[in-house]
C-alpha cells in the first residue's frame, strides 16, 4: 500500500513539473507582422494631405481697373488654378478697386477677417504707390506669397499722329512744345523720369497720372495725351489692331513682334534705360504659415502650366516665379530701394 501511494505521489510531481515547463513557453501572438519599410527611393501609395486647403470662396483683390496689367495677370492665374483643380473646387471672386490710388483695397486686404482665403495682386509699382501715399502700410504688414512674372515698359504713340517716332519727339522738343505723357504712379513714372533725364529734356514734358496702363492707353487713343507709357501686356492688343505704335523700348534689347519696331535707348545713342517690374501676390499679414505654403505651391503649379507659358508669350512677359523665402527677400529689398528713393 505504501508502495502504491509513493508511486501515485511521484506521478503527480512529474505532471506538475511538465505543467510548469509549458507555462514558460511564450504564447503565440495573433497580431499581424509589421509591414516592411519601403526601400530607399520607393514611392508611397498615399501622399500626405496638405495642412491647409480652401474651404471658402477665395477673394483675389486688384488695385487697378479691369483690363489693366494687374487685372489680366490676376484673372489668368486664377483661371488656370481653377482649370487645373488646384483650389479644392472653391471659386475665386476678383475684386477691382482703384479708390485712393489702390490703397483702399490694400487696407481692405490687410484687415481681412478671412486671411487664409484672401489674396492681393502686388507689383513693384503697387508697392511704390503704397509707400508714396504713406497710408501706414509696408510690405511687412502683408504675407508675400509669390512672384509670377516680370515686365518692362515702352512709350507708345497714336497711329497717324505727329508723335510716332523718337525723331518726332526730338523735333517737338526742338520746337519748344510741351509733350503730354500719360502713365501710372509706379515703375512707369520711374522709367519716364530716367528717360527724360537721359535725353536732358525734363522741362519739355508733362506727366499725366492714371490708375492703370489701360487707362493711359485709352487716353492716348482718345487724343487726350501725346504719348503713353505702358507695358507689353496692356498695349500689345492695340498695337496688333494698329491703334497705337511702339516708339521707344525701355529694355536692354528689342521686344519681340509686334513691338520689335521700337528701338532701345542704346540704339538711339544713349545709355540703357529700364526698370523691370515684378508682378506677384501677397496676402494679409495674419495668413497662417500653412496657407502661405499652400498658395505658393498653387502658384508654382500655375506658372509651370502650358497655359501660363502661352500667357507669357502672348504678352511678352518674362517668367519670374519664386518660392516663399525668395519672394519675401525680393519684396523686402524692393521696399528698401523705394524708401531710399522716397527719402524714408
Amino acid at each position: 500500500m505504501k508502495k502504491l501511494f509513493a508511486l501515485i505521489l511521484a506521478l503527480c510531481m512529474l505532471a506538475a513539473m511538465a505543467g510548469c515547463g509549458a507555462s514558460e513557453t511564450p504564447a503565440a501572438t495573433t497580431a499581424a507582422p509589421a509591414a516592411a519599410a519601403p526601400a530607399d527611393g520607393a514611392e508611397t501609395t498615399e501622399a500626405a494631405a496638405p495642412a491647409f486647403v480652401p474651404t471658402n470662396t477665395i477673394t483675389y483683390n486688384v488695385s487697378s481697373k479691369a483690363g489693366g496689367n494687374s487685372d489680366l495677370i490676376t484673372r489668368t492665374a486664377s483661371d488656370i488654378a481653377t482649370k487645373l483643380n488646384l483650389v479644392n473646387g472653391k471659386p475665386f471672386v476678383i475684386v477691382n478697386n482703384t479708390d485712393g490710388s489702390g490703397n483702399i483695397i490694400r487696407i481692405t486686404t490687410h484687415d481681412s477677417n478671412d486671411p487664409d482665403h484672401t489674396l492681393l495682386c502686388m507689383s513693384s509699382g503697387d508697392l511704390q504707390s503704397m509707400l508714396s501715399a504713406d497710408v501706414g502700410l509696408k510690405i511687412e504688414d502683408f504675407s508675400p506669397i509669390a512672384t509670377l512674372a516680370a515686365d518692362k515698359q515702352l512709350i507708345f504713340g497714336l497711329t497717324g499722329s505727329k508723335m510716332t517716332t523718337f525723331d518726332d519727339i526730338k523735333a517737338a522738343i526742338a520746337d519748344g512744345k510741351k509733350i503730354n505723357v500719360g502713365g501710372t504712379k509706379s515703375n512707369e513714372l520711374k522709367v519716364f523720369e530716367m528717360f527724360v533725364n537721359e535725353i536732358g529734356a525734363a522741362d519739355s514734358f508733362n506727366y499725366m497720372m492714371y490708375d492703370s496702363s489701360a487707362e493711359s492707353i485709352t487716353a492716348l487713343m482718345g487724343g487726350h495725351i501725346d504719348l503713353a507709357m505702358g507695358s507689353p501686356a496692356a498695349a500689345v492688343a492695340y498695337v496688333n489692331s494698329n491703334d497705337i505704335v511702339p516708339v521707344v523700348a525701355f529694355s536692354d534689347e528689342r521686344f519681340e513682334a509686334p513691338l520689335d519696331t521700337a528701338p532701345t535707348m542704346v540704339e538711339l545713342g544713349y545709355s540703357v534705360v529700364q526698370s523691370p517690374m515684378w508682378r506677384g501676390v501677397v496676402a494679409p499679414g495674419t495668413m497662417s504659415q500653412e496657407a502661405q505654403e499652400y498658395w505658393n505651391d498653387v502658384f508654382r503649379q500655375v506658372t509651370e502650366s502650358a497655359e501660363w507659358q502661352e500667357y507669357l508669350s502672348k504678352y511678352l512677359l518674362s517668367p519670374y516665379f519664386n518660392d516663399l523665402e525668395t519672394t519675401r527677400t525680393i519684396m523686402a529689398e524692393t521696399q528698401v530701394s523705394l524708401l531710399t528713393e522716397l527719402g524714408g
